[in-house]
């Protein structure tokens, strides 16, 4: 009884093993089947399809980046004045544009009249010290008067030319031209004016404020002179040089891009892998740059000589990559493939190698829904 009991069960394991390996044998059939599509004539007219082999070109490869603009110290201008004084006016806001040379506040002291008087005395000194100077040369010429009085003038003359001198750098430090400076023109107030044209990014200051000459009053950042910091990770760092051109582009408006070229490469790589490259804009194509945009950045590298197949004959099927090969008239095989970049309506396919064998370019995806329809 043991015996045949022992039997039973290995006729029953035997049965179950055979049957498995018919199943399995069954599933691996209607696998295959179901890679490839067989088609009537008929079928074949409502199905226009198109070919094609593998052409090997050249490909334009294209790494995309981020980048920010960053604009350089010379375009980014905090307004201070050398000898402080109170806001007597001033009339901007972030965001107002400013030209080179305009007013962008006035300023009022005491100081500016001491100065101004100062000047003018100095002035009218220096005038009696140059005759005084004349008259003791022409007497020591003559044995009038001692050396000692004539140096003794020309001191007095040589020292009031030097202050005058210096007051007339601090009279330009404060805006004022000297020779504007008159007895009837002593001005208590003076102008500060724009070095640069941008656009106002900071105001410090309030009217009545006492400013000192470390206060920066305000700032002003020309943006259309920016550069793009371009972080590049180290792999492609490679591919960088000076001199290359790029392309940068904002979320907003994909169409837009403007022309920028490389103009330096850091040699120090960021705690996140990136370098920082920075180009310089040379055509903004109607864009305006502000600080701090963000921008996508498109780089062209050295073309790829490669595979190529139409875009439109790579079909995607549960996550993969497929192509069809066209093996007669009728009969359609679908190929797995690895495809790389695409460029100008092309694909690279890396594998799998060129065999001289033709594939269909267009109605790829009308033959992926015949056989999915088959297999359904």
């Amino acid at each position: 009884m043991k015996n045949y009991i022992i039997i039973l069960s290995a006729a029953l394991f035997l049965g179950s093993c055979a049957k498995e390996n018919k199943t399995e044998e069954k599933e691996k059939e209607v696998k295959a089947s179901t890679s490839v599509l067989t088609l009537t004539d008929s079928q074949l007219k409502s199905i226009p399809v198109d070919t094609a082999s593998f052409q090997n070109k050249n490909l334009p490869t294209v790494i995309r980046l981020n980048a920010k603009t960053e604009v350089t110290p010379q375009n980014t201008v905090s307004i201070t004045n050398a000898f402080g004084g109170y806001v007597k006016r001033i009339a901007l806001i972030p965001g107002n544009y400013v030209k080179k040379g305009e007013v962008v506040v006035v300023l009022e002291d005491p100081q500016y009249i001491q100065m101004q008087e100062d000047y003018l005395t100095t002035k009218a000194l220096l005038d009696q010290a140059n005759a005084d100077y004349n008259r003791q040369r022409d007497l020591n010429a003559s044995q009038a008067a001692s050396d000692k009085t004539m140096q003794q003038a020309k001191a007095t003359q040589q020292t009031l030319l030097v202050k005058k001198r210096a007051l007339e750098e601090k009279l330009r430090l404060m805006n004022i031209s000297p020779s504007s400076v008159t007895l009837n023109n002593i001005r208590r107030t003076i102008n500060v004016y724009a070095p640069i044209s941008g656009t106002v990014n900071e105001v410090f200051v309030n009217t009545g404020q006492y400013v000192s000459p470390a206060d920066a009053m305000l700032k002003i950042i020309n943006s259309s002179s920016s550069l793009l910091n371009v972080k590049v990770f180290e792999k492609d760092l490679g591919n960088i040089q000076v001199g290359q051109t790029l392309q940068a582009f904002t979320n907003a408006n994909t169409n837009q891009k403007l022309d920028a070229v490389v103009s330096s490469i850091s040699n120090d790589v960021n705690a996140d892998g990136t370098v920082e490259v920075y180009a310089r804009v040379t055509n903004l194509n109607g864009m305006r740059l502000t600080a701090n945009m963000y921008f996508n950045i498109e780089l062209s590298l050295n073309q790829l000589h490669t595979n190529v197949l139409p875009e439109e004959a790579v079909v995607e099927f549960e996550g993969k990559n497929y192509v069809f090969e066209r093996e007669n008239k009728n009969r359609f095989k679908l190929i797995p493939v690895e495809i790389g970049i695409s460029a100008n309506k092309m694909i690279e396919i890396k594998s799998p190698s060129n065999s001289g064998k033709v594939y269909v370019t267009k109605g790829a995806y009308n033959l992926l829904t015949a056989m999915k329809n088959n297999g359904e």
